[in-house]
């Protein structure tokens, strides 16, 4: 019969005793197969519905006939000396997470898929929003009409049909587990782990996909260690400007409540819950203890409440935590528990970049004390510069305002002007020169708008958007109190090439800007 088969495989080093999670109670039953005996775990477990309490009230209606039974099974097998597991139902739980071989289902998927007949990605972007897209086609294609951006983003999981000398249609996926939709039996299991530890060994993905490897998993149990003791050290300090926590998992926002650090709550009270995480909040509120550990970071859980106000989902501190640590001339990035090394190249690549990236010539004054805010109100004389923070425009179509920039300058400059902040600050700051300008060009509206706000000044923008050269320039200007030249973190970096380039290939100049205290 065909179906999709999950399989997982188990670390180095792990022998079977070592991976089943006592907790579960699973019943282990011999299988020979070939003269092999092999090991199948099963689990039975009866449940009832979390709504079932809405009628088990009513004197009439039986609790029992809510209860359901559901059995999970998990096949273990040896291929290359290798421990292959594969999952039925929610067998998963039966492993201990620990053992899971990291991003051995996207290996899987990248060598044995079609390059061209993709199905879907699932992607997350280089930046502390960390945001998570699963993108599909209506028909099989290339990793190119994903519109996936290998210098901004992480590939995190792919679909596509696998490359086969019949007609049999086979699907794999995956990121840690593969699913691999094929022909399956009891013999073919041997065969199907043989076929994927395989897959998993070979270097074929590099030719289809060479900038996969631009974000490397790190397997090294010292470099690990070493970028946890790194970690420890900075939240223990309560150093917070390399890291913080962000969801693990796309999460259904329409059936959503709030994030929660902690379930305990006063007697009479309900639980505290937040639209965002944040890692500051999370450790007064959650009373993380210090010094801390990694262990005591996996212990700590963050918990996701449905728009019933009721618990679904609920994830360890340290799957959560994002960080980004240099150590020994390398970019070291944490992700979903699991640590990347940068490419050397990519990385070099990155800041050589923004090495070269033009400074601007403007004089900006310190702001001493200011807020951003209160600087730009200072500064705006209406003939050196021209204030527009909070002069908000409604581009057509978009439902929603923005700020063009923030101050403009007689010299043609568009400034765009934040603090120093984590690199979520830092990417909004370019995130919304590239958004501005590119409604600047597509709709008419804007420009119009822009003055009627600089009415009470000297200056105006005089636009043409068919005219070539241009002639105004977009600053990015960062208040930060720090001496010498301005220093942004790696994933800043990333994201400002991200978004220079962009702003270069609609023909404009960038440059960057210190304004110092």
């Amino acid at each position: 019969m065909k179906l999709n088969v999950v399989a997982y495989l188990i670390k180095e080093g792990y022998e079977e005793a070592d991976i089943i999670n006592p907790k579960k109670n699973a019943r282990r039953i011999g299988v020979d197969i070939n003269g092999s005996i092999n090991s199948l775990y099963i689990k039975n477990a009866k449940s009832k519905p979390k709504w079932s309490e809405i009628f088990t009230i009513h004197p009439n209606v039986d609790e029992s006939i809510f209860y359901s039974e559901s059995i999970c099974g998990m096949f273990l097998v040896k291929a290359h000396s290798r421990l292959i597991a594969f999952t039925f139902g929610h067998a998963k739980s039966l492993l201990l997470p620990h053992v899971i071989q990291r991003g051995f289902g996207l290996r899987v998927s990248l060598n044995i898929g079609d390059s061209e007949q993709i199905k879907s990605i699932d992607k997350a972007t280089l930046d502390k929003v960390a945001l998570k897209t699963r993108s599909q086609t209506s028909k099989n294609t290339n990793v190119s009409d994903f519109d996936f951006e290998f210098d901004h983003e992480i590939l995190k999981s792919i679909s596509a049909v696998v490359e086969t000398d019949d007609d049999e249609l086979e699907i794999v996926s995956g990121y840690d587990s593969v699913s691999l939709y094929t022909k399956v039996s009891l013999e073919e299991l041997p065969k199907i782990a043989d076929r994927i530890m395989s897959a998993y060994e070979s270097d074929k993905y590099l030719s289809s996909y060479p900038w996969v490897d631009f974000i490397q998993s790190v397997t090294d149990p010292e470099t690990i260690s070493n970028l946890n003791d790194r970690i420890i050290h900075n939240l223990d300090s309560q150093n917070y400007e390399s890291l913080w926590i962000a969801c693990p998992e796309i999460m259904d926002y329409g059936d959503f409540s709030g994030f929660v650090y902690t379930t305990r709550a006063k007697k009479g009270c309900s639980v505290c819950m937040h639209p965002e995480l944040d890692l500051e909040l999370y450790v007064k509120e959650a009373k993380l203890k210090f010094p801390t550990s990694i262990e005591a970071l996996k212990r700590k859980q963050v918990y996701a409440y449905n728009s019933a106000e009721m618990q679904v989902k609920s994830w360890s501190l340290f799957r959560c935590l994002n960080g980004e640590v240099e150590l020994e001339g390398d970019i070291f990035v944490l992700n979903d528990s699991q640590w990347y090394r940068v490419e050397r190249k990519f990385s070099d690549s990155v800041n050589e970049y923004f090495k070269h990236l033009p400074r601007s010539a403007i004089d900006f004054p310190p702001y001493g004390t200011l807020t951003e805010g209160e600087y730009l109100r200072k500064i705006a004389d209406g003939e050196n510069f021209a204030l527009l923070d909070q002069k908000w425009i409604y581009p057509q179509g978009i439902g929603t305002r923005i700020e063009f920039c923030d101050l403009l300058s007689q010299c043609n400059a568009f400034i765009h002007v934040k603090k120093y902040g984590a690199s979520s600050v830092l990417s909004h700051l370019f995130s919304q020169a590239t958004v501005a300008t590119e409604l600047l060009l597509n709709d008419a509206s804007v420009l119009s708008q822009v003055n009627a706000h600089l009415d009470d000044t000297y200056l105006s923008v005089v636009f043409d958007k068919d005219k070539s050269p241009r002639t105004h320039r977009v600053v990015l200007a960062i208040m930060h109190k720090k001496q010498g030249e301005v220093h942004l973190p790696f994933f800043s970096k990333v994201n400002l090439r991200h978004h220079s380039r962009r702003l270069q290939n609609m023909g404009f100049t960038v440059e960057l800007a210190k304004i110092d205290a």
